[in-house]
């Protein structure tokens, strides 16, 4: 695939639609049953500029609104206010590579318009032109237009006003020559489209663009311009350096977590100051309300920064995506505060469809998105957008936009505090790397899921879920036990690495693929196949645990006579230590019940002493020796040996068996991973006392699975971080202190 855009003639791309719908029933790859279908009453439509506008959404200006293509497919999915690419005067830059960095939070490289003004100018119209046409090919006629181009400008005054970029702007205004020229083609190629009636003028708005750290006085010479001689409905991008430093790293460092970004001062200092932002607002405003035009703002540009990820060239970098939101929205609030609700705002800051209801019920008039279009899914995920306002609109009984967002301020107040706080605005959020796999892509392979390649045990994770979505449980039951011979204790302890690799976790958040395991369990009858003939062979397996119970059912399955020596006097080794808070014990009885079915053998309180040739002697034609290592690692702690000191094992063993260890009232815990996490709320539930935890490091750091040390802190107790044991402290032989540096 070139790394270059070229434009495609009006009448190729024209037939490319025609074409693709008659024999696929898709444009551009997109499908018909993911094009958006206007509705005439739709409570999401509102007035913008003079024009009706039938959604509130569309894409911003960035590489989804630079080709007529592009333009479209935004457009077929549901965007109505489209947010034309930003022009400069500068139109021959060479635009380093890579320039997008989007494995999780969004960065990218300054950059403008990769064709030239006059083929950005031709591609607009293009795109104008298609989509009148596509209304009558897809029966919108009925239907107001309700489509609002906006064009985007910069980066300075003169740029503005030289030749190539006066005409750029005249053209766009009135189109007439080149869509004349349009219409003769329709005429001659498609004559059932060409009366279709075609608008001129393609807008009638604009939304200036100024470059980081340009001079307050240009950005209002700029705007006056717009507003005062062109006559154009003006929105001014603002950064959200406005916040200053001091609140901007508290955001990103203290709330979210992304302790790795740094701006230098001089970022805050050349960039455009607050009084100076609202001094200039309010001049703006008066100025376009006596033309009887609209001025406002755009929240927010990219956020520039030194470059730590070293993906993308140069020193400097802008950052995008949900990492923005947290700092748009303080900002959003913060402007609106100053001017009580009145400033018209524009929104693009970490938009996607989990906020854009919040966003437009702070009061924005649209919300554009880049970042999150760049994500799986494309432009098609705008029709998430769309059901997540019609739910919420629902949900708050507003007939209209404006009723949603009636409390405007309070709902300000609310949607930026939680920002700062919500989880999937944070650095941790995605635990996982990018969804991919370790194997290469060969040209007639067939495509492994991420879920499946980070599975242990390569569960099919697609066809059990497929199963279960189409309500045959016992199919998805089947699908899990042909490669997991535990499917209720791993639907409950999995790690579930699968997760980590869900593509699902581009769109919001990873599907809860250890949670259909047991659904799956729980609802689905196995059947078990058994072996065609027996093999006449047999194996001893030393230990009943995962590994030995695993070994047992599929030499069971292959007709291999099994019979299983554990020491204890119930299976399971090492799953018996799981408090039952989170493995009960009903379940680890039924994944062995199912395995003794296959005819596997389990003799209990049967420690095998003597070596395991002996058994090879007694005439068992192999050993699986599954014993594992269930052993602690002690702390060489001065102090540690001695009354109410257990190593973690021993402590979950004893309960496990039913003892009640004296705790005491005072209980710490030393560690951070699963074991520590296990044995810290077994001990919170014994003492009846919420229970410390000692970590050598920080909480980020910790080995444990995020949702163990969540649902630590949750029942009550305490984490603290940083800390060494290097001490145990006692009186008379009583525990009193733990000595930590």
């Amino acid at each position: 695939m070139s790394d270059q855009m070229r434009g495609l003639p009006f009448e190729r791309l024209l037939s490319w639609i025609l074409t693709e719908l008659e024999e696929r029933d898709s444009a551009f790859g997109i499908h018909r049953s993911l094009f958006f279908t206007p509705k005439k009453d739709a409570p999401y439509t509102t007035e913008l500029f003079g024009s009706r506008l039938a959604t509130p959404i569309g894409p911003a200006a960035g590489p989804h609104t630079q080709l007529a293509q592009n333009i479209i497919a935004a457009w077929l999915s549901g965007g109505r206010f489209i947010e034309l690419k930003t022009v400069q005067i500068m139109d021959e830059l060479e635009i380093p590579r890579p320039c997008i960095d989007m494995a999780d939070e969004g960065y990218n490289v300054e950059w403008s318009q990769e064709l030239k003004l006059a083929q950005s100018v031709d591609e607009y119209i293009k795109a104008w032109v298609l989509i009148h046409v596509l209304r009558r090919v897809l029966g919108f006629e009925k239907t107001p237009f309700g489509t609002v181009f906006n064009m985007s400008v910069g980066y300075d005054l003169a740029g503005i006003k030289s030749p190539p970029m006066q005409k750029f702007m005249d053209t766009l205004e009135d189109a007439s020559a080149p869509i004349a020229e349009i219409k003769e083609i329709l005429a001659r190629r498609f004559p059932q489209y060409a009366d279709i009636e075609i608008s001129t003028r393609l807008i009638n708005s604009v939304t200036l663009s100024t470059m980081h750290g340009c001079p307050p006085d240009e950005i209002e010479e700029i705007s006056r311009y717009l507003i005062e001689e062109r006559g154009l409905h003006t929105f001014v991008k603002l950064n959200p350096t406005l916040l200053g430093k001091d609140t901007v790293m508290r955001i990103l460092h203290d709330d979210l977590g992304y302790n790795e970004i740094d701006i230098p001062d001089q970022v805050f200092e050349k960039d455009l100051q607050y009084d100076r932002a609202v001094a200039l607002i309010k001049s703006l405003t008066e100025s376009a309300a006596a033309r009887g035009l609209t001025f406002g703002v755009k929240l927010s540009n990219t956020l520039a920064m030194h470059n730590h990820r070293g993906v993308l060239p140069g020193e400097e970098m802008y950052m995008s995506g949900r990492a923005l939101y947290p700092l748009t929205m303080s900002l959003f609030r913060k402007l609106a505060r100053e001017f009580d609700g009145e400033l018209p705002v524009s929104y693009a800051g970490g938009a996607d469809a989990l906020n854009v209801a919040d966003i437009l019920a702070c009061g924005a008039l649209t919300v554009t998105a880049a970042s999150d279009l760049l994500k799986p899914g494309g432009y098609s995920r705008f029709l998430q957008y769309i059901e997540s306002i019609e739910r919420a609109l629902e949900a708050s009984g507003a007939a209209s936009l404006d009723e949603l967002a009636r409390d405007r301020l309070a709902n300000l107040d609310r949607a930026a505090a939680e920002a700062r706080t919500a989880p999937r605005y944070k650095k941790s959020y995605h635990r996982g790397d990018l969804p991919k796999v370790d194997s290469p892509l060969e040209y007639f392979d067939c495509i492994v899921a991420p879920c499946a390649g980070a599975c242990a045990v390569e569960q099919d994770v697609p066809e059990y879920a497929w199963w279960i979505e189409h309500g045959d449980y016992d199919k998805a039951l089947a699908v899990i036990l042909a490669r997991n011979p535990l499917p209720g204790v791993t639907g409950y302890i999995c790690t579930h690495l699968c997760q980590t690799r869900c593509t699902q976790d581009n769109y919001e958040a990873p599907i809860e693929i250890r949670a259909l395991k047991r659904f799956a369990v729980e609802h689905g009858k196995a059947v078990l196949p058994r072996p065609e003939r027996e093999s006449g062979r047999k194996v001893a397996v030393i230990g009943s645990g995962p590994s030995g119970l695993a070994a047992a059912y599929f030499l069971a399955l292959n007709g291999i006579a099994v019979t299983v020596y554990e020491a204890k006097d119930r299976p399971g080794g090492m799953l018996n230590l799981a408090p039952l808070f989170r493995l009960p014990r009903a379940v680890i009885e039924q994944d062995v019940d199912r395995i003794l079915q296959l005819g596997v053998d389990l003799q209990l309180s049967s420690p095998v002493k003597s070596p395991p040739e002996e058994l090879l002697a007694q005439g068992y034609d192999a050993v699986y020796i599954a014993v594992g290592f269930p052993r602690d690692a002690r702390l060489d702690l001065p102090g540690f040996d001695g009354d109410r000191a257990y190593t973690a094992l021993d402590f979950l063993e004893r309960v496990a068996w039913g003892a009640r260890p004296d705790l005491g009232t005072r209980v710490a815990v030393i560690g951070g991973g699963n074991t520590a996490m296990d044995a810290a709320r077994t001990a919170a539930r014994i003492s009846g006392n919420p229970v410390t935890v000692l970590y050598r490091r920080t909480r980020a750091e910790m080995p444990a699975a995020a949702e163990e040390v969540e649902d630590l802190l949750a029942e009550g107790n305490e984490l603290i971080e940083l800390v060494s044991p290097v001490r145990v402290i006692r009186e008379d032989g009583r525990i009193t202190a733990i000595e930590c540096i």
